[in-house]
């Protein structure tokens, strides 16, 4: 043996020997600040520890106090949540792979694949690890959990929908999409278990009722996709209050209504966006902000249901995009008063809307005809768009819909430049959640096939699921206030489905493995 190779092993040697005595150094350390620490404090399981000693972060979420979890490994190589070890190399100067993808969240083993087709029930392609179960169908009644029925059949062409907390269950409100007066609001209401316990109509003697979304007080809205003389109904979810018009569709004029959201960052000043899909100049988006009198005299409390139908002074403003002439996805935009230049920006760049969907001061437009996704930062003004068309996703998107809309949940915040979304909610939670989940949904139509597919913050597709049997546009798409339910409609058949994890996780937790669209 050579003297390097000698000199090199004793200094291993004594390395271990110096580590040894330092665990045991420790060990004992240890041992004396606890039995410090034992008679200082007395029992350790006595009842005045607070909840902080007992191991982790207290916060408040939907009024449940729980603890902290330990945050998750990244799915993502390159974007890890937490400080990586330097990568040991091999003798070969090969840097081993990168950690699996978790295969449990808790305790629970993932069984959850995005874009791995591999189930089929009702008709219905699935990933992997979801089920399915339908919840009603048009001109039949509900079925109910305690073994009655509903007194009514459910309408006909489901058409846009979302969830409201209602005690421990909650409210599935959707729109249906039929014309000669005879659409309408209708509301399935859930135990907490999931199962159906009323179904009732909210609103009728409508026309083309589609893709509405709620309010920051709790209420439904309605839009009308009548060409031209559409207007926007506010409805009361539980069926209390009885439904109305509202200024948001009439202070532009009455139009041919295709999306409604809203912006709640600031809790005292909401502003409401809506889009009109009409053709030849009739298309074109709004920003909506209530009077600061209107918002006074109402405070989003009795009678906050009338804050959009009494004010005397809304501001209206039209969107206008400015691209930049080098790269044509990508540009500004502002918000002017002139309805003229609104809609030629609109028959322009972004005609035909057909939803739009606001999250964490982000944006979204479908443009149907351009099979566009357009992405509007509203704090810096700025856009990008990007083509919905490739392989399976044919780019007839329907509906949009964001997994955390509304939730209260949030993730860590990342620049535009960085993955397009913005600032969160200030009074949610924040939580990690995998970089890579898709939690941008799309619910897509046409003559040949429809689809619910989703996009994550890379910009990259996944197929959820896919109708196999020409059925309609699928629509209605919402998920239940605790992420564990999916809830969509096919227009065709009249056929609301839910659908839900067979791991038991919500939508925003991790995924087993994911296949992209290519």
């Amino acid at each position: 043996m050579s003297d390097q190779k000698r000199t090199m092993k004793s200094r291993i040697s004594s390395n271990k020997v110096l580590i040894a005595l330092g665990v045991v150094a420790a060990a004992m350390l240890a041992m004396v600040v606890a039995i410090g620490v034992t008679k200082l404090g007395g029992d350790s399981s006595g009842g005045g520890s607070s909840d902080a000693s007992q191991g982790g972060q207290v916060f408040e979420f939907n009024d449940v106090r729980t603890q902290m979890p330990t945050p998750m490994p990244t799915v993502r190589p390159g974007n890890p949540t937490q400080t990586p070890t330097a990568p040991q190399m091999t003798t070969n100067g090969v840097v081993p792979a990168p950690a699996p993808r978790p295969t449990t969240s808790g305790s629970v083993a993932l069984t959850y694949k995005p874009g791995d087709l591999s189930e089929k029930e009702n008709g219905i392609s699935l990933s992997t690890g979801l089920l399915i179960t339908l919840m009603a169908q048009s001109d039949r009644r509900v079925d109910y959990a305690d073994g009655e029925r509903s007194d009514l059949g459910f309408e006909q062409d489901p058409a846009g929908g979302t969830t409201f907390p209602d005690g421990e269950g909650w409210i599935y409100v959707m729109d249906f999409d039929r014309g000669n007066d005879r659409g309408g609001v209708g509301a399935l209401t859930f135990n907490a278990e999931g199962a159906v316990t009323n179904y009732q109509m909210l609103l009728e003697d409508t026309n083309e009722n589609r893709n509405g979304d709620s309010t920051p007080w709790g209420t439904y809205l309605s839009c009308e996709n009548v060409d031209g003389d559409g207007s926007i109904f506010e409805v009361d979810p539980k069926g209390e209050v009885r439904a109305s018009r509202t200024l948001l569709g009439s202070a532009a004029g009455r139009a041919s209504w295709s999306g409604v959201a809203y912006d709640d960052r600031r809790s005292n000043s909401p502003v409401f966006y809506a889009s009109a899909d009409g053709r030849e100049g009739a298309s074109f988006a709004i920003r909506y902000k209530p009077s600061q009198n209107a918002i006074n005299t109402h405070l989003f409390s009795n009678p906050a249901f009338t804050l959009l139908q009494e004010d005397a002074s809304p501001t209206v403003e039209f969107l206008v995009l400015v691209p930049t002439p080098e790269e044509p996805r990508k540009g500004v935009f502002t918000w002017i008063n002139d309805e003229d230049l609104g809609r030629d920006s609109s028959q322009t760049y972004f005609d035909n809307i057909s939803n739009i969907e606001v999250y964490d001061g982000i944006l979204y437009m479908l443009s149907e005809d351009r099979k566009e996704l357009f992405t509007l930062d509203l704090d810096s003004e700025e856009y990008t768009s990007e083509s919905t068309e490739m392989d399976n996703f044919e780019g007839d998107p329907f509906s949009v819909k964001h997994v955390l809309q509304h939730n209260g949940r949030r993730r860590q915040r990342r620049s535009l430049m960085q993955r397009l979304l913005h600032a969160g909610h200030p009074h949610g939670s924040i939580r990690d959640i995998p970089s890579d989940l898709p939690l941008l949904y799309f619910a897509e139509g046409n003559d040949d096939k429809a689809g619910i597919y989703a996009r994550n913050e890379d910009g990259q597709y996944v197929t959820i699921l896919e109708d196999q049997r020409e059925r309609g546009d699928i629509a209605a798409l919402a998920f239940s206030p605790n992420l564990k339910n999916m809830y969509f409609a096919l227009k065709g058949s009249g056929e609301v489905f839910m659908v839900e994890r067979e791991d038991g996780h919500g939508f925003d937790s991790a995924a087993l493995e994911m296949s992209f669209i290519s």
